[in-house]
């Protein structure tokens, strides 16, 4: 008998066949390990996950499902469209039949089609690089110990109250979309999702407020199940260390804090303190729009960092396609634009020879290439944990 296969949209799928293909999948068994509860801002029936995963279904059977869910950030006023991969599962009965790449695939051609500039993913490296996706986006971690606290500030008191956030109409939540509006990086986040948002892989969103200043909203945190931060603002930079602080005493040990290269500040005042710190890669990249992406990336880079004079012109062989793109610098301004093939290029590189030159902590061939190359990269590509799928 010729199987009848189908890959596309799981628009026709019921809820509950796709929840329980996806847990098979990964062997989930306990209301613990479900998808269900991991990440709540995808897997909700009333946000019809179906609908934004690619399914294979064999001779109407489901047997496959590629997550791509749907979400934007802005950089600097631009908007950057964004597809991240998740719940990437075969059916343990149907397996080595190539429905894993049928799936990625497809979910990627329409990426192309539907103009997303950005898509995102954990996993096994070369698995993905398979599908465009290598390691990028520049980031922090520092650690934070009892003696760090201790020597520094004199005693482990907390500066200000620290709050678990349960209720998502509850009114902080606004104060938060507030002081995250005024960073030039800024995730755009539905007010009723943001606290489904905030808990995926079960984090915690906590805030910070004053009490010696009338209960002043002071910032937030989104603290992991392992009590690392993934994601922390104040409203004012000189609030942040005593938020810090505060999470230290908070929890009554030692945490990690993961902070993008973009937010200078508060990683100057980490290093000063942290009893030890990386600078690596944040997670999986796939870039399907350079031209926006460089755009975008080096505007938020020149909100913090004096990149020299110069012009560039790169010729890149994307996942997407090829771009010729003409970049410069001039007097702290810049200018992105695609150009003609035919434009004489000063590089030319294949799509992970330019992930890793442009966006890449660790760039090897940027430290041979011109001295203009290594002043202007890598970009301070990035996606907040919450964001992730």
């Amino acid at each position: 008998m010729e199987n009848n296969i189908y890959c596309g949209r799981g628009y026709d799928l019921p809820y509950a066949d796709f929840m329980e293909l996806i847990n098979v999948c990964f062997n989930f068994t306990t209301p613990e390990q479900k998808f269900e509860g991991l990440l709540l801002k995808c897997y909700r029936e009333e946000y019809r996950p179906q609908d934004q995963n690619y399914v294979v279904i064999e001779n109407g059977v489901a047997t496959a499902a590629v997550g791509a869910y749907d979400h934007e950030i802005t950089v600097c006023g631009r908007n950057i469209p964004c597809r991240g991969i998740g719940n990437v599962g075969v059916h343990p009965d149907h397996r080595s039949k190539g429905y894993m790449k049928m799936a990625m695939n497809k979910a990627l051609e329409d990426m192309k089609k539907d103009g997303i500039v950005l898509s995102t993913l954990g996993g096994r490296r070369q698995r993905y690089q398979y599908f465009g996706f290598d390691k990028a986006g520049p980031q922090y971690v520092f650690t934070i110990g009892r003696d760090n606290i201790r020597h520094v500030y004199g005693d482990f008191s907390s500066p200000y109250e620290v709050s678990l956030i349960t209720d998502p109409a509850d009114p902080v939540i606004d104060d938060i979309l507030r002081i995250s509006a005024k960073c030039p990086f800024n995730p755009v986040r539905p007010r009723e999702k943001y606290l489904d948002i905030a808990n995926t892989w079960k984090a915690r969103l906590l805030v910070f407020t004053d009490p010696s200043d009338n209960g002043r909203f002071v910032g937030y945190c989104v603290m992991d199940k392992n009590n690392s931060l993934s994601e922390i603002r104040t409203d004012r930079d000189e609030d942040f260390m005593k938020a810090i602080r505060s999470v230290f005493a908070y929890l009554n040990e030692g945490f990690s804090i993961n902070i993008p290269s973009f937010d200078i500040a508060y990683a100057s005042a980490l290093s000063l303190i942290a009893e030890w710190h990386t600078y690596g890669s944040s997670m999986m990249y796939n870039i399907l729009n350079y031209t926006k992406a460089i755009d975008a990336f080096m505007a938020l880079k020149l909100t913090y960092a004096s990149l020299p004079d110069g012009k560039l012109t790169l010729k890149i062989h994307g996942f997407a396609g090829d771009e010729t793109i003409s970049i410069a610098v001039k007097n702290g301004a810049h200018t992105v634009e695609a150009v003609s093939g035919d434009t004489p290029a000063d590089l030319e590189l294949s799509h992970l020879e330019a992930t890793e030159l442009l966006f890449c902590t660790v760039s090897p061939a940027r430290e041979i290439k011109d001295p203009l190359v290594r002043a202007w990269f890598p970009l301070p590509i990035y996606m907040y944990r919450a964001d992730e799928v």
